[in-house]
């Protein structure tokens, strides 16, 4: 006896392609997909610049890991999702909440590959460095920066795969626009193709922004 799926559960390739087709030609997966890589970016800019900010001292000055390494392990014990419903009530329904999300999820693997990539480091060679009469910032920009290139990518790589993870889930828990608000559209409507081109945008968008950061890294790093 032969049984088919219900294609409310899993729908034809050619019914994705053909909901995909028509998003796409009448602006709306372009207009969703611009609100959601909107959030991302700034999410992952922000756990950028928090991350580094926070790694560096972390990773070369032991008092300072001492005192708040900790308190960051046990940041990410917490998940993200069951803090989501109060951004919302603490910064409203706009784009806030969904950014402060989307950099709470990647904060952490920026964090870690920049001490990861410090530590890693030759403590020879950044004495050589002060030995010949290079300062803090010369260290930082000869040595530092250059040695630490690699690992640092990598967590870019990763943070900006999951920020369009962080963006959506984000989406989920309150939103207007955006590839989340795309996929809680079509799941009400029971519009399944919707939500699998949501789906597949989000992982083209994810993919793009690694392969951009991989070959970044290949025109950054000569060396081997």
């Amino acid at each position: 006896m032969r049984h088919t799926i219900p294609a409310y559960m899993l729908p034809a390739p050619a019914s994705v392609a053909e909901k995909w087709w028509l998003l796409y030609r009448n602006g709306t997966l372009w207009h969703h997909t611009s609100v959601t890589l909107k959030e991302a970016l700034l999410g992952f800019a922000v756990a950028f610049v928090v991350g580094v900010g926070l790694g560096y001292p972390l990773a070369r000055f032991d008092t300072f890991d001492a005192l708040f390494g900790p308190y960051v392990a046990v940041s990410q014990a917490m998940p993200v999702i069951a803090f989501a419903p109060l951004l919302v009530v603490w910064f409203g329904l706009g784009l806030l909440p969904k950014v402060i999300i989307c950099a709470l999820i990647v904060f952490f693997p920026i964090l870690i590959n920049t001490v990861v990539g410090l530590r890693s480091i030759d403590a020879t060679l950044i004495e050589a460095t002060w030995s010949m009469g290079g300062n803090g910032w010369q260290t930082l920009i000869y040595v530092e920066i250059p040695l630490m290139l690699r690992p640092l990518l990598g967590g870019i790589k990763m943070g900006l795969t999951l920020s369009m993870t962080g963006a959506m889930v984000g989406e989920f828990v309150s939103s207007s626009a955006g590839l989340g608000y795309m996929m809680t559209l079509g799941r009400t409507a029971y519009d399944i193709p919707m939500v699998y081109v949501a789906a597949l945008m989000m992982s083209l968008v994810a993919t793009l922004g690694y392969l951009g950061v991989s070959l970044l890294e290949r025109l950054l790093i000569t060396w081997d």
